[in-house]
């Protein structure tokens, strides 16, 4: 079965480039930031004013090529593997569209997390289902 990426059109903006005229090294973080953030309100379901059930721990992201002011990012994100308590993602920038070409490839890690509690939770089923609903596998 073919795995399903969440999809995130960006656009860059002239105050995400650097001295250089590409985009800054931690803009890219924000990118991924946003395609996770996008990708699971989408699937839970859930308004963007209310908190997710996990939080980002871990992140890092190897850039391959140069965007500038004006460009347009496309985000492939899926998550690309379970925990116990927490799951990976992956997230795959490219200039323009599918065809474009890769200018980041990230990985971040997040925990489930129970604010009332201020504790981490085991990874629920109901959340792999859904993710692998929507993706159609890992």
């Amino acid at each position: 079965m073919m795995r399903r990426s969440f999809k995130t059109n960006l656009d860059i903006r002239y105050r995400d480039t650097d001295s250089m005229g590409h985009v800054s090294s931690p803009v890219y973080y924000e990118y991924m930031q946003t395609a996770y953030l996008e990708y699971m309100h989408s699937i839970l379901e859930i308004p963007k004013s209310e908190k997710l059930p996990h939080i980002m721990v871990k992140t890092a992201c190897e850039y391959l090529a140069q965007a500038k002011n004006g460009d347009k990012v496309l985000v492939h994100s899926h998550v690309s593997k379970f925990g116990g308590k927490s799951f990976e993602m992956e997230h795959i920038m490219h200039i323009g569209d599918e065809q474009g070409v890769v200018m980041a490839k990230a990985i971040s890690v997040h925990v489930m997390y129970d604010y009332d509690k201020q504790a981490t939770q085991p990874v629920p089923e109901s959340f792999k289902q859904t993710v692998l609903a929507y993706q159609g596998s890992l």
